[in-house]
């Protein structure tokens, strides 16, 4: 007996950078982009499991950028993270090219993939801003350079990049994972900054090298983020401490992350596809859209 019963419903692709992991929907499969189907659909227990969620747009024109829509597990949007933008790319790239230009919504993002068979792919986030007014720093003025920020009983020095999403960067002097994560929390939902924040706790290892722990906004502890890693990186050269190429080593794997004369960040570093599959009937019905009866059919 054969059965189809998976036919009909919607596909998903997943990836994974440094262990930081994306699920892909093409417009094709028709579920919403929108934070329920994220939540559905990210759940680690009762869905497929992701940090994240990219929904890719229909074609864009020649010459035109894609538009791209992602989420953070708990149905945040994201304005741009460099992981899941340089997951879509790799995903992009089976359908042929290599050079991509996407829009979230939240401006421009050129994405490259230098090596099909190996997942390299590099992703322009262009110059940080480190502003108060950027990062949504609550009665702040000019950068947010080694400023204080007082949490649980004890003064924090943090550096605040924007660079496409908000970050607050904690210099360490040594590993400290369970400070992270109890500090974290506290302080990307301090109520200093207008909007949560992510988080990054940085240790600098020599001129070429950091260690870097992340707590992302939208879906806690996290194994790598693309973006953490380039804030964290900008961060500590504003403050003197590496120079404009860092290897950025996290949780689950590194990056590298260079820096032009003109003061635009590149994060280089692997992709890899975990799998594909069929969403079942009934997380399609969760994550918002409709199901309509599947036919089977059999062969003796």
């Amino acid at each position: 007996m054969t059965s189809l019963q998976g036919e009909g419903l919607p596909r998903f692709a997943k990836y994974q950078a440094m262990g930081n992991d994306y699920l892909v929907v093409d417009p094709e499969d028709a579920l919403p982009a929108a934070p329920a189907t994220a939540v559905a659909m990210c759940d680690r227990h009762f869905g497929i499991g992701a940090d994240g969620i990219v929904f890719r747009g229909p074609p864009a024109g020649a010459g035109q950028p894609m538009p791209v829509r992602l989420f953070n597990p708990d149905g945040s949007p994201c304005e741009r993270s460099a992981n899941g933008l340089r997951i879509l790319a790799l995903h992009l790239s089976r359908g042929g090219g290599t050079e991509f230009v996407l829009d979230t919504g939240f401006g421009h993002t050129s994405v490259r993939v230098l090596d099909r068979s190996t997942g390299l792919v590099s992703i322009d986030l262009g110059r940080p801003d480190f502003d108060a007014d950027a990062v949504g720093l609550v009665g702040g003025s000019g950068p947010v350079v080694d400023h204080p920020l007082p949490v649980a009983g004890r003064t924090l020095r943090v550096t605040c990049v924007h660079n496409g999403n908000p970050h607050a960067v904690v210099v360490l002097p040594a590993d400290d994972e369970s400070a992270a994560r109890e500090l974290g929390p506290l302080i990307g939902r301090h109520s200093a900054f207008r909007t949560r924040v992510n988080v990054e706790f940085a240790v600098v290892r020599d001129r070429s090298s950091l260690k870097v722990v992340v707590w992302e906004r939208g879906a806690g502890p996290v194994l790598a983020s693309g973006s953490g890693a380039c804030a964290a990186a900008a961060a500590v050269r504003r403050l003197g401490l590496v120079g404009d190429e860092v290897d950025v080593r996290m949780r689950g794997g590194a990056v590298t992350v260079s820096v032009d004369a003109g003061g635009a960040v590149r994060l280089t570093g692997p992709v890899e596809e975990v799998g594909t599959g069929r969403v079942s009937a009934g997380l399609a019905a969760r994550a918002g859209r409709p199901t309509r009866p599947v036919p089977t059919s059999s062969s003796s």
